[in-house]
């Protein structure tokens, strides 16, 4: 992974020269844009953490100054910032950022989401496997779940463990499933399987369609566990039979 350390040194030394009239200093000058610096401190937590307060700032500030809020309510602000930063020179020094970024959105849509059912695994035993082969399964509103060429689902949850040593994950694809149980938004990393399912299932394939093709695109691993794994999760919300 790149020096963090040695790319915030650098980060700052380019900005010292003209501070004056960055907004680094403006921030503090302007109650609503201060504001919405605040509101991406709450949304992106982990970027705030894995960058420094400094350094968060001054790269905020530039993303406040480029895609100010539309809106009063800030909630909610900072939909398109891991886009941002992905676009950004920081991108090229800290690849996993913008996943990081993406998983910190994710985790506020799930606080924010509706409620809604959970699906209980043992309420499946009035069921036969027909007819849980050709049901649809909803999504629970709050279930969010993305896929990264990057560790950035390790690297996020590793900075949730303020005990954590020395962050080092294996450099490889990684998927992350958040859910949301009692108010409180779950994260837990998954493998191709479980990103594919999901994904069948929410554009409408039955769980009979789901598991064949994840089957066929990962043929190592065990679809009977992933599927109780998503179950278990919390993750879905209801069936919808189909042909019955």
């Amino acid at each position: 992974m790149p020096d963090l350390a040695t790319f915030q040194r650098h980060f700052v030394a380019t900005i010292d020269g003209s501070r004056a009239g960055h907004p680094l200093l403006a921030v503090y000058r302007n109650t609503a844009f201060k504001g919405a610096i605040d509101a991406l401190a709450d949304n992106y937590p982990t970027i705030a953490l894995i960058l420094g307060s400094d350094m968060f700032v001054a790269l905020t500030s530039e993303f406040v100054s480029d895609i100010p809020p539309d809106s009063p309510v800030l909630a909610a602000y900072g939909a398109g910032f891991a886009d941002w930063v992905e676009a950004q020179p920081i991108a090229q020094a800290l690849p996993y950022l913008s996943g990081v970024a993406r998983i910190d959105r994710l985790r506020t849509e799930s606080h924010l989401a509706a409620e809604g059912d959970t699906l209980d695994p043992a309420s499946l035993s009035a069921i036969s496997a027909e007819q849980w082969s050709k049901s649809a399964a909803l999504l629970h509103p709050a279930t969010r779940f993305g896929w990264f060429t990057v560790p950035a689902p390790s690297i996020w949850l590793a900075h949730l463990d303020p005990h954590a040593a020395e962050i080092a994950p294996e450099w490889r694809a990684e998927g992350v499933l958040l859910t949301r149980r009692d108010g409180a938004v779950i994260a837990q990393r998954i493998g191709p399987a479980e990103h594919r399912i999901l994904f069948g299932l929410r554009l409408g394939e039955t769980i009979g369609q789901a598991a064949t093709v994840a089957a066929g695109l990962y043929p190592d691993s065990d679809i009977t566990s992933a599927f109780r794994d998503i179950l278990a999760s919390g993750a879905l919300s209801s069936l919808k039979p189909k042909g019955f």
